[in-house]
This record gives structure tokens, sequence and C-alpha cells, in this order.
């Protein structure tokens, strides 16, 4: 990176005129911090009750997991009902709670996420999305046929008491034939039927604002995830994912306008780490200026 001051001035968006703080703690000390469990993967799947354990003397509040495994028919991942006792067990609170994608049952989904006491249910990506062989890349018929789809899913979880939240990456945000994708969720469908879960981190990523990204979808956004972005880490995007503090992105900057902005609450998630514990130890601490 050749300008990395006029780079977060650029990114920044509205804040452009702030005071860019470097590296230094965030110290956010007032809403709760959630857990992604994208982020312990690897170390819920060898000791899940234990790991929430950890999590929750970290200071961590809430949990966010998947409803079911990425892995068809995997008999160690725990049943919803399991990992919502786990959570509560660990002194934690059931946070946002994550669809499948591909071939899921989302009535039956729904209704598990309804009896654990979920309140918000999201959705990773979009089918389309993941359906050639390069991630992110659709045709613009395949999007315009979509929208409806996901228009459908909200009516189903506003039926039974559930806000569907839609997960953006960095490809929501490139345009096709001329318009992003998550702009045109936004216009076709209705507030009441599709809320937002922003990802800061995949919006760095794809050149957008995250400031002006949650000022644009206020009040629809109700959750966030929080990572940072090292492009010069790993090979793969998603191994750009690095804790909050620790990449390019200004936190420190970041969080207090956050909080001015949205009472949605912020999950860390890193996507790939090499420890999760340690990735989720080092955010806390990072977030919350220990």
């Amino acid at each position: 990176m050749t300008d990395p001051l006029g780079r977060r001035s650029l990114l920044l968006g509205g804040a452009a005129a702030l005071m860019l703080a470097g590296h230094a703690p965030a110290k956010l000390h007032g809403p709760t911090l959630g857990l992604a469990d994208t982020t312990v993967r690897k170390e819920l799947a060898r000791d899940y009750a234990g790991t929430l354990r950890a999590a929750a003397a970290m200071g961590y509040g809430l949990f966010g997991f998947r409803l079911a495994s990425y892995v068809a028919n995997d008999p160690s991942e725990p049943t919803p009902q399991d990992k919502a006792r786990m959570v509560r067990d660990a002194g934690m609170t059931v946070g946002v709670v994550r669809l499948g994608v591909r071939g899921a049952d989302y009535d039956r989904q729904f209704d598990q996420a309804a009896a654990i006491g979920a309140n918000i249910v999201a959705l990773t990506t979009a089918p389309i999305f993941i359906a050639s062989r390069t991630l992110g890349q659709t045709t613009r018929a395949a999007l315009d046929a979509y929208i409806p789809q996901l228009a459908a899913l909200g009516k189903k979880a506003k039926a039974v008491g559930l806000t569907l939240a839609y997960h953006n990456h960095w490809y929501d945000l490139m345009p096709i034939d001329g318009d992003r994708p998550l702009d045109l969720m936004a216009s076709r469908i209705a507030p009441d039927l599709l809320s937002f879960e922003v990802d800061l981190a995949w919006a760095w990523y794809a050149g957008v604002a995250p400031l002006d990204l949650l000022a644009a979808l206020e009040p629809r956004v109700v959750s966030m995830h929080l990572k940072d972005i090292d492009r010069t880490h790993g090979t793969a995007i998603t191994d750009h994912a690095v804790t909050p503090g620790s990449g390019e992105m200004d936190y420190a900057a970041l969080m207090p306008r956050i909080a001015r902005l949205t009472r949605a609450t912020g999950y860390v998630e890193v996507d790939n780490p090499e420890d999760g514990l340690a990735a989720a130890r080092a955010a806390m601490a990072y977030l919350r200026g220990r």
C-alpha cells in the first residue's frame, strides 16, 4: 500500500476528516461484544462447551452459530438445541444464528431458530454467488431472479417472529451491470422482510467506506462482523481476514463513530485463524483497550 493514510481517509468516507489514530486500542467499553463461531470452529470441533466457557471468560456476551453443519450428516455437530444450551450454560446469550446456503431446509431451520430463542437469522451469502467455480461470480439475470426468493425467505422468517439478515461479502458490493447486489436487495425488498449484517472488513476490501455503508443501510443494520484486512497475509482472500487491530483498518477511529450510527451488536469474526481462541482473546483486548 503506497498511500495508507490517503486510503484510510477515502474508505472511512464520512469520517475522512477524522484524526486517524493508527493502531491504538479501540477502547470500546460500552456495548456487549459477540463472537462468531467461525473464529473458533476448530476449537469447537474439539470441545464445544469448553470453548464457549473460554469465550465467556474473555468477556464475550453473545455467541453466534450456524444451525447446521457445513458437512452433510456430520455426527459430531451438536444440534441447535444443544448449542443454545451450552451457550447459556457458559453464561452467554444466543446471538445471530446462521442458515445453511446449499440445499438448506429453511422452514426447518426457521423453526429451530425460533425454538431456541434466537431473534436474528443470517444468510451468509446468496446461493447464486457460490454456484460457479469463482466465488462471488454471477450474472445480472441470476441476481434479478434471486432477489424475490430472498424476499420470500424474509416473509417466512417474519411469520415465525424472526428477523432475516443478509450478510455481505466483498462481491455484494461489486457492481453487476451497473448496480451493486446489496443495493438492489435493499431497494427491492421491504425493510420488514430484510435486514443486514454488515461485515465491515469485506466492505473495506471492496473499496467501500464502512461508515458510509452503515449510514446507508440504517436502521436495517441488526448485526456487524468485526475483522481486519491484511492483504499480505496468506494467499486466499479469506486468509486476508485477520484480528481487528492487526490489519490496515483503523478500528480505533471507526468504533466510536460506529457506536453513534448504530446499536447493532458487533461480532468478532476471523475467517481462518491459526489459533481461534488466541484470535478471540486478541480481538477482545484490542477492542476493549486492555
